[in-house]
């Protein structure tokens, strides 16, 4: 399959354009779906940090990467947003990096509960707010697979702690119960 250019290599810089948001095009085809709860985690992220992610487009100013970030800045009002351009890429590369984009971010990977725990009550701390963010609502490991910690010594019973949102409040007790029971574990819930 022939090139549209020659590939970046190592050590060529990408650059980074302003565009007019209008100028960017978006892919008709685009199979990611954007839930308004994350276009609004979008909006709150680029209104507290600016928009500090380019979008990536085609030799035609198609986008590759980046509908929800023009969806959000639509949504605030930008009129230029931060663009690089991946005129290199053929039609069907620059359609194989929109899904892989998008899929690859996620495959496979995870939290480390601890370090992820550790960073959220450091911003907690600070009284930094987390919902809008919607790091609020990021999914742990299954409990199946933490690593158990040794009970401390001495100690006939430990108290865990769980904090939710309070509409949810119910169903998250719900929920402890029914996975205690499974594991056979007594509780007072």
């Amino acid at each position: 399959m022939p090139r549209a250019k020659p590939s970046p290599k190592e050590n060529d810089v990408l650059k980074v354009e302003m565009w007019p948001i209008q100028r960017v095009l978006p892919y008709a085809s685009n199979a990611k779906v954007h839930p308004e709860r994350q276009i609004s985690e979008i909006t709150a992220s680029i209104k507290q940090f600016g928009f500090i992610n380019p979008v990536l487009v085609d030799a035609k100013g198609v986008l590759i990467a980046g509908h929800g970030r023009i969806i959000a800045a639509r949504n605030i009002g930008f009129k230029k947003v931060p663009v690089i351009t991946l005129g290199h890429l053929t039609e069907d590369e620059a359609k194989a990096l929109r899904i892989a984009d998008n899929s690859i971010a996620i495959s496979g990977t995870s939290w480390d509960a601890d370090l992820l725990e550790s960073e959220l009550t450091s911003l907690r701390a600070v009284k930094f707010d987390l919902e809008p963010l919607g790091l609020d609502n990021i999914e742990l490991p299954e409990i199946e697979d933490l690593p158990i910690a040794a009970p401390r010594p001495n100690r006939s019973k430990t108290t865990i702690f769980l904090s939710v949102k309070n509409d949810v409040a119910e169903k998250a007790r719900k929920t402890c119960v029914v996975a205690l029971d499974k594991a056979g574990i007594a509780h007072n819930l």
